[in-house]
């Protein structure tokens, strides 16, 4: 059975590398690309926080399709499969959560995301989920 292989994807070009590492690494395997829609930024109106009702979150979930739309181009120019999932949520939090949910064997991702918050070696959310993932993690620097 192939492993599964999570890498979340923010469009970074550090989401990129692990991407095209991943593939190198399990040529073999399931991939699934996570991008999370980061709430955190979006001011908590009652009645307002669906993306039905919510500009600013629909715009934010468009701009998760387009990250996936480049991911999934990078698994074709592969020729790998690559299941496109979105979550809203806190990055870290939903990457952890995921890791579980879809039986993730291993988890590639990059050092920094597009955000550019950085710690002396890992970017906050690759730390969190280095601490906390149920599976195996490699950071890609």
């Amino acid at each position: 059975m192939p492993r599964r292989i999570l890498v979340p994807f923010d469009g970074s070009e550090s989401a990129r590398e692990a991407l095209e590492y991943a593939i190198e690494l399990f040529p073999d395997g399931e991939f699934v690309a996570l991008t999370v829609v980061d709430t955190s930024a979006v001011p908590f109106i009652p009645n307002t926080a669906s993306p039905e009702t919510n500009d600013e979150l629909r715009a934010m979930l468009r701009e998760a399709d387009e990250e996936l739309g480049i991911a999934e181009r990078l698994a074709d120019d592969a020729d790998v499969d690559l299941e496109p999932l979105t979550r809203i949520g806190s990055p870290a939090q939903e990457i952890v959560d995921c890791t579980e949910s879809e039986s993730i064997d291993h988890v590639v991702m990059g050092s920094h995301g597009r955000s550019g918050v950085t710690r002396i070696l890992l970017g906050s959310v690759a730390e969190v989920v280095v601490r906390h993932s149920s599976a195996p993690v490699t950071v890609v620097r």
